[in-house]
């Protein structure tokens, strides 16, 4: 608390900016003369110098902002382009794995809480430091779900999660279909929170279908989790560019080497691959580093139809 009143209690956010997405119009909701001293929102699409350079002036004591630039803003804070001291990072939308947010927290020795957020309805869930996101249910209701809609019992995975927010006076959200597959907890959490405890697990996007030598096809969900766990891995992307053929985008930690990375990604995911009697799918390692969305977020898993 003392170094969030030092920094003056500057908040930075880094999201989408412009267009209809939820950073852009809530900051425009929030923004008067005033707060606009202490607080500031970035583009996450600008190019990363950009946003250094406005980070390092602002020097702010709270940062949220998509994981995946988060990430990135911890390397350059590794790398002394980036000097700054929050007491608190706010990691929002998309899921790193767990040495990733630690890597966060040591690069600003800031604590780090992660925030399950969306477009349709802000702050959902915030997490708690047993790696469990804590529904505000007093606020939202999310309902895990199966391939059918149907409901899906605590303690197994979902294919997808309804949500419905009545906040929203101008469009309320009636159960709608956010494409995130989440587990929720089936016993009380140990920290003490008693509010509903589910982690995100990824998207339904995020599931790869592959055809086998006969013809059939065979569907693997969990790619991104075997690169997760590979040391010195700092963003990925696992891109489908043909039926049988994947391309991954590699931005390798800093202080690692990346040959020895590649090598590691490719014996996990060619391991898995196996394991489901997908020996023909060839893995490649793309030129290009990771790409970011139009809304500068960074995908773990581009599907064949989204890879065009």
């Amino acid at each position: 608390m003392f170094r969030l009143l030092v920094c003056g209690g500057r908040a930075a956010s880094v999201l989408a900016m412009g267009g209809h997405y939820i950073g852009a119009t809530s900051f425009a909701a929030i923004h008067t003369k005033s707060s606009a001293r202490r607080f500031r929102a970035l583009p996450a699409q600008a190019p990363l110098q950009n946003l250094v350079a406005e980070l390092n002036r602002l020097c702010p004591a709270l940062l949220i902002g998509y994981a995946s630039v988060m990430a990135l803003l911890a390397a350059e804070q590794d790398a002394g382009r980036l000097h700054i001291r929050p007491v608190l990072v706010l990691p929002t939308s998309e899921g790193l794995s767990p040495d990733g947010y630690d890597r966060i927290a040591r690069a600003f020795h800031a604590k780090v809480r992660t925030i399950y957020v969306a477009t349709e309805c802000l702050f959902m869930a915030i997490g708690c430091e047993h790696g469990w996101h804590h529904v505000n249910s007093d606020w939202v209701i999310l309902e895990p779900v199966d391939a059918s809609y149907r409901p899906v019992p605590p303690g197994e995975e979902s294919h997808t999660v309804l949500v419905s927010n009545l906040a929203n006076r101008v469009q309320p959200i009636l159960r709608y279909d956010l494409g995130d597959r989440i587990l929720q907890r089936p016993d009380p959490c140990p920290c003490g929170n008693p509010l509903p405890a589910i982690r995100v697990r990824g998207r339904a996007a995020d599931i790869l279908t592959f055809p086998t030598e006969r013809g059939e096809k065979v569907a693997v969900p969990s790619l991104a989790l075997e690169i997760d766990h590979v040391p010195g891995v700092e963003l990925f992307q696992i891109v489908q560019t043909a039926p049988t053929q994947l391309r991954v985008r590699l931005h390798p930690a800093a202080d690692a080497d990346p040959n020895r990375v590649w090598r590691a990604v490719h014996s996990e995911l060619t391991k898995l691959l196996n394991e489901h009697g997908l020996g023909q799918v060839s893995v490649e390692l793309a030129p290009e580093p990771p790409v970011a969305s139009s809304a500068g977020k960074y995908r773990t898993v581009i599907p064949l139809a989204l890879s065009a």
